[in-house]
């Protein structure tokens, strides 16, 4: 295996680093690189926080993920460590481990985050108020729109090692074919003085090449997006109350008062704001399913503006079940916005219809008549109007 010396300069000379090992150095594949790496992660993955180490929470299998994390676009990320020269089989147990959490869902990861939040308090002795979980995985995101709870989560696979032999490096390059993130990250150890300097170099994939395929890979989706919402819009909007990823949003209210709502961000600001009276829309409920069928009788206003059809107050003065984030209110950039819906039909959440008939934006346009006849019958609520 080729190793690219590292040298150290000065004004007079340069010289080259002597090598070394982990276990030369007396430093542990877990107790050491394993515990700093979780301390530090950005280092081999920068924009990950991690939600779990030696995670292994399933049934007839003793195999723990070293570290499992989640970056900033909501994709699990496993690492797989090995202090050795060559990798050994890392690549199959990460593909294993991967394979394990592969349909893990926000709330899953939530209820991971919230354990290992709760261990460390323990371990700490610290009392008090108790780490919130979905509150630090929402700052994380950068106070984004949360995926909802029942959103199965994307996986990624970080491969940390001092070293990667050839067949390691062949079968991720392979993988990398088919479409699966997985990458190799070398941390190689060189001794100066008394010090251990460390050489960190992602060497699959090389970044020029990770940049042109994932521009090839964004294309390639984008026309099948664009495929797949080719046609005529019908009339009708797919709307996600946010209820159950966000607790500033509940269906009971959306549904007692007559509304529907979205923010958090420019991109659902917008989106939401595109809604015009007269358009149709369909309430989903994460982990339910769809609970309402309703038409636009005002365009969206932000929340701290918006009055409901038949109220004297406004909407964040009347009793809500939802907690209200009064600053993230007070943001323009963040606000929640509101659009005033005449309910045709709407449902209790344990009476939702067609859990498995989602879609993964928060407002989006229907075009799908096929869809639009299917919802409509669910929801009984077929002769109800007709969208044009």
């Amino acid at each position: 295996m080729f190793v690219m010396p590292v040298y150290r300069l000065t004004k007079d000379a340069i010289f080259r680093l002597p090598d070394t090992s982990f276990a030369d150095k007396g430093l542990s594949e877990r107790g050491d690189l394993q515990r700093l790496l979780r301390a530090n992660i950005g280092v081999v993955a920068p924009d990950v926080l991690i939600i779990a180490e030696e995670f292994g929470d399933w049934e007839e299998s003793k195999r723990r993920i070293d570290l499992l994390g989640i970056d900033r676009e909501a994709r699990l990320v496993v690492f797989e460590l090995k202090r050795g020269d060559d990798g050994g089989h890392m690549e199959l147990q990460a593909i294993r481990y991967a394979a394990m959490v592969s349909r893990t869902t926000f709330q899953a990861a939530v209820a991971i985050y919230q354990n290992t939040l709760e261990k460390s308090r323990t371990v700490a002795g610290t009392n008090g108020v108790r780490s919130d979980a979905r509150a630090a995985l929402s700052e994380f995101l950068g106070g984004i729109e949360l995926p909802a709870d029942d959103e199965v989560l994307d996986v990624r696979i970080v491969l940390v090692s001092a070293g990667f032999d050839k067949e390691v490096t062949t079968a991720v390059l392979w993988l990398r074919e088919w479409d699966l993130d997985i990458r190799c990250v070398r941390i190689r150890p060189y001794r100066h003085a008394d010090e251990i300097i460390l050489e960190v170099e992602t060497i699959v994939p090389l970044r020029e090449a990770d940049e042109y395929i994932t521009g090839i890979r964004k294309q390639a989706k984008e026309q099948r997006e664009t495929k797949r919402m080719s046609g005529e819009p019908t009339g009708y909007w797919f709307m996600n109350t946010g209820d159950g990823s966000n607790e500033a949003r509940s269906w009971e209210d959306c549904k007692q008062y007559g509304f529907m709502l979205a923010g958090g961000g420019e991109k659902w600001i917008n989106d939401v704001r595109k809604l015009r009276v007269g358009d149709k829309v369909f309430a989903y409920l994460s982990r339910y399913g769809y609970v309402g069928v309703g038409e636009v009788v005002a365009e969206a206003v932000p929340f701290n503006d918006f009055t409901p059809v038949g109220q004297s107050k406004k909407l964040k003065d009347l009793p809500l079940r939802a907690k209200v984030q009064t600053a993230r209110m007070a943001d323009p950039d963040r606000a929640d916005w509101c659009a005033a819906v005449r309910w045709i039909r709407a449902v209790d959440r344990d009476d939702a219809v067609l859990k498995n008939r989602s879609r993964r934006s928060t407002v989006e346009r229907v075009k799908q008549p096929e869809l639009v006849s299917e919802l409509l019958d669910a929801l009984g609520a077929g002769g109800a109007f007709v969208a044009g």
